[in-house]
């Protein structure tokens, strides 16, 4: 599962101060129409710059600020106007400016506004090195791992990432000058090992120019364990002959299959099994060692099971022979689920869902155009997910999610029926009709 870090308030705060919106109307004529003007000025000097591209977002219109920073844009209605400034040798930045009404009652006034906008010269480099410890002790560089810069959210765009070479370094040669940059990595995949990055590294400032270089302090990965998650299980199917399986999400040490690790007892004694694991490792396989279960009888089961990077967690469930499984109910679907172009990045799929009172966990599920089967994403505790599209080819122009709710016996919510979303990267539209899950959709 993917975590960024947070923007930079401090910076933030420092650039919306710097973004002066001042009323300037003197006509008391009543009118319902303004005018903007957008002032560009250096953040540094305070010269104003000549040359920005002025693009009004609301009105999908540019225009070149004149030789004393300015843009004009008059008959603007009222609200809030978006616009994106650029100028070559300059980070991108975007404001938000609200033509409000100044009229009493009936009589309308718009006043019209001056919103002054710094901008920031590109060219601060900042570079640094990823290391990891690998299962003998050994520190390496960590080679072809996402560096991710976090700017401050005025500016488009407002997350930057470059991938570390063989030697786990990086370097980023455009940031802005006069403002905080968070650096850091996120969850990453090392030799079938998860890792993530120790820590934030603030780097840059207002005393930082353009043609400065910032030695960022070195990140480490730290080794860490995810979840295991239980996908299935064939408790409510068990037959004289049948083998109790269950399938997990993750990757299992041979050791989960050790008879020291699980049990299945009748009437309160334990009964003689064997154990096996899957090809794949995910999927633990028990039989009773007679070669048959007692038919009509109920069994308890219990086991632990051990993933490849150190997690672990434990089953516990029963099941009546030919009767179906009398383990904890399956807790129902989520409502509400819905994918859309997250705000805040237009590279991000955020989906969301209402929350439900049975649910300790929720298991998101994808699938791709170009994948034949749904496959387990990530879990998470929250009523929404993000999904960076970023990190998929070219070839990956739609995604499907199932999201389905695990109670706190570990039990997940029934896939048939479950709704699946789907969301087109390159529009970013969520279907006007709900699907619902099909055993033909894998």
């Amino acid at each position: 599962m993917q975590f960024k870090y947070a923007f930079s308030f401090a910076a933030a705060a420092a650039f919306l101060s710097a973004c002066d919106s001042t009323v300037t109307n003197i006509n008391d004529d009543a009118k319902a129409e303004g005018t903007i003007t957008v002032k560009v000025v250096d953040n540094h000097s305070g010269a104003a710059l000549s040359g920005v591209t002025v693009y009004s977002v609301t009105d999908d219109k540019a225009i070149i600020a004149d030789s004393l920073g300015l843009s004009v844009w008059k008959d603007q209605t009222l609200g809030d106007h978006s616009y994106q400034v650029s100028k070559d040798g300059y980070a991108t930045v975007q404001v938000l400016v609200n033509l409000a009404e100044q009229g009493q009652g009936d009589v309308p006034r718009v006043g019209d506004v001056v919103a002054t906008v710094p901008m920031y010269k590109a060219g601060v480099q900042a570079k640094g090195i990823v290391l990891y410890n690998d299962d003998k002790g050994k520190t390496n560089g960590a080679s072809g791992v996402t560096v991710y810069a976090n700017l401050p959210k005025e500016f488009v765009p407002c997350e930057l990432s470059v991938k570390t070479d063989e030697n786990g370094e990086y370097s980023f040669e455009k940031l802005p000058e006069g403002v905080e940059v968070q650096i850091s990595v996120g969850q990453e995949t090392i030799n079938s090992k998860t890792y993530v990055g120790d820590d934030v590294e603030l780097v840059g400032g207002p005393s930082f120019r353009a043609g400065d270089l910032v030695n960022v302090s070195t990140i480490n990965l730290v080794k860490t364990s995810g979840q295991i998650v239980k996908v299935s299980d064939n408790t409510a199917e068990i037959k004289m002959v049948s083998d109790i399986t269950f399938t997990f999400a993750a990757e299992l040490e041979a050791d989960s299959v050790s008879t020291s690790h699980w049990s299945v007892s009748k009437d309160g004694s334990n009964v003689l099994i064997s154990t096996s694991l899957s090809k794949d490792k995910r999927t633990v396989s028990i039989s009773p060692y007679t070669g048959k279960w007692t038919d009509g009888a109920s069994y308890a089961v219990r086991g632990t099971v051990y993933s490849v990077d150190g997690a672990s967690t434990s089953v516990n469930s029963t099941f009546v022979v030919g009767g179906g499984s009398s383990s904890a109910s399956k807790p129902e679907n989520v409502e509400g689920l819905m994918v859309a172009q997250d705000p805040s990045a237009s590279y991000y799929a955020r989906l969301s869902w209402d929350e439900s009172d049975e649910a300790s966990r929720y298991n998101i599920y994808l699938k791709t155009n170009i994948d034949n089967d749904f496959a387990y994403l990530s879990y998470t505790s929250s009523t929404y997910y993000r999904v960076d599209t970023d990190n998929y080819g070219s070839k990956v122009t739609t995604l499907y999610f199932i999201v389905l709710p695990v109670n706190s016996d570990g039990v997940e919510a029934d896939i048939a029926g479950a709704k699946v979303v789907k969301y087109n990267i390159e529009s970013g539209d969520e279907p006007e009709e709900d699907d619902v899950y099909d055993e033909d959709d894998l």
